[in-house]
């Protein structure tokens, strides 16, 4: 039976964005636990990174090892098993595992390049401070580089190369680690400062 031009959406990508109860006290712990971080451990950001921002993502800090971090062992946990359950991923066999955890601390006229995380099946972010104007999380299509982009007459969630989601405390996003992503320029002199992780099955 014909279909009638109907339209099938193959290969979705899905982006769990959870808004975490309760957040405020506990990120006022992980700001100090942060700022405790930097006043000790020097930037380890990757010499191939041409962007501007502090980071612990090669240090041998071991974050949710310490207070007030491992506060956010479960609701990491708990965030990605939700995914992974929407995903049909047998987790029940194959538990997810936090791999990596870093934070990243963004300055005045700091960003992140496009960036992918390897050798890992989740990624996340989670916002322990994200004053307004501190710079949107981006998304981008994995088609944006392979094809030839027509005209369009309005940009929607069909067509578009980029997807912006706006930082705020307490927010975790979720998502596959094979989704490329940047982040837009800090324009404001308020620190923006996330905690991010990789899972593995």
């Amino acid at each position: 039976m014909p279909h009638n031009g109907q339209i099938h959406l193959l290969f979705p990508t899905a982006i769990q964005v959870s808004e975490i109860e309760g957040a405020a006290a506990l990120n006022e712990s992980l700001v100090k636990g942060c700022h405790d971080i930097m006043a000790t451990t020097p930037n380890f950001k990757p010499d191939a990174w041409s962007c501007n921002l502090y980071t612990t993502i090669e240090s041998p800090v071991s974050v949710l090892e310490q207070a007030p971090f491992d506060a956010l062992t479960d609701i990491i946990t708990s965030g990605v098993t939700k995914y992974a359950r929407t995903l049909r991923f047998d987790i029940d066999n194959h538990p997810p595992r936090i791999n990596e955890c870093w934070i990243n601390v963004y300055g005045e006229g700091h960003s992140q390049e496009v960036h992918c995380h390897r050798n890992s099946v989740f990624s996340g972010i989670y916002y322990v401070k994200a004053p307004e104007g501190c710079g949107a999380l981006i998304f981008h299509s994995p088609m944006a580089d392979q094809m030839l982009e027509p005209p369009i007459t309005e940009r929607n969630t069909l067509n578009t190369e980029g997807f912006y989601i706006e930082p705020v405390a307490g927010r975790m996003v979720v998502f596959r680690s094979w989704l490329r992503h940047s982040v837009k320029p800090n324009n404001i002199k308020e620190e923006r400062i996330s905690v991010a992780f990789n899972v593995t099955m």
